[in-house]
């Protein structure tokens, strides 16, 4: 069973998908509670992986279809989907990524789906947001998903774009602005979690990807090879002496990342922020998508009620 898709009127839902990588798996979660009581969806809205789970409900995907695909990302079909090619832009070129999404996405336009969607993404060269909601889905959720300094910036309509995440972690606002409501976001980046502490975890792919890549690729990319000892660093303590410039600049984007957020969403708050807690899971750390599914589960069953009353008779 799915939530209830492509209902055109005010009763249902305006949902916020944020971005988060491998965190915003627990959205599937959130939809899997919202089907099992019946809640209709009439749009979506989504930025980076909330972009993905958005198209994947826009475009007809069941929810038992989702887990199906996310529980199938084991760490090596990850690691190919994310292995260095050192594109220009970013480690990745994400050509293995954008076929992937079309695998499974097919040719569809954005316009023609019969839920409304749109992807964020932000414009590198102009600084600015921008809201796909026209053209090929593929190439919208590319955009959105375009993760600074990992996934390559992705060419569209004239335009450099890169991950929304960016401008609009939680684009509730977005979601308000071109549907109405009520507005159900879902935080998942990670600064919506328990604060970090002194220096961020290093994820197990991390260390696997360096197995993976062998003396040969170090000797090639020594970028990649001083990212990867600072982040396995980092996971021994908290010192300060061991804060890497590149920890600095991590540690420094997220404060800014979650200064901008709570900024957008007190402008225009969503009728329901949903917040699963995914702390533990990495940002590219895929291959855990049964605890990042059940981590959203539980967020939406402690707020049904709430949820529920956004479309009852009541709550209109």
């Amino acid at each position: 069973m799915s939530p209830v898709a492509g209902q055109r009127t005010s009763a249902g839902l305006v949902l916020a998908l944020g971005g988060g990588g491998a965190r915003g798996l627990a959205h599937i979660g959130v939809l899997e509670v919202l089907a099992e009581h019946g809640l209709p969806v009439r749009a979506v809205v989504g930025t980076s992986i909330g972009a993905e789970i958005g198209a994947f409900l826009a475009a007809g995907m069941s929810v038992a279809e989702m887990t199906s695909v996310a529980t199938s990302l084991d760490w090596k079909l990850v690691l190919r989907l994310f292995f260095p090619d050192l594109h220009a832009g970013g480690l990745v070129s994400g050509e293995r990524i954008l076929s992937w999404l079309a695998d499974k996405l097919g040719a569809a336009r954005v316009e023609d789906l019969s839920l409304p969607f749109a992807a964020v993404a932000t414009d590198l060269e102009r600084g600015e947001e921008v809201v796909l909601d026209r053209g090929p889905l593929v190439e919208a959720v590319r955009a959105s998903v375009s993760l600074p300094g990992t996934l390559a910036p992705f060419r569209l309509g004239g335009r450099l774009l890169v991950d929304g995440g960016v401008v609009n972690q939680v684009p509730a606002d977005v979601a308000r602005r071109l549907h109405g409501g009520p507005v159900l976001a879902v935080a998942v980046h990670a600064a919506s979690q328990a604060w970090p502490g002194p220096a961020p975890r290093a994820g197990p792919w991390r260390e696997r990807l360096a197995q993976l890549l062998g003396e040969r690729w170090m000797r090639r990319a020594p970028h990649l090879r001083e990212f990867l000892s600072a982040e396995a660093a980092s996971a021994e303590g908290g010192d300060e002496s061991e804060w890497s410039p590149l920890l600095v600049l991590q540690r420094s984007a997220l404060v800014s990342q979650e200064m901008l957020v709570r900024l957008r969403l007190a402008t225009s708050p969503p009728d329901v922020l949903l917040v699963p807690d995914v702390s533990d899971v990495g940002m590219l750390e895929f291959y855990r998508a049964g605890e990042a599914i059940e981590a959203g589960r539980a967020a939406a069953r402690e707020r049904i009620d709430e949820i529920a009353a956004l479309v009852s008779p009541a709550g209109s």
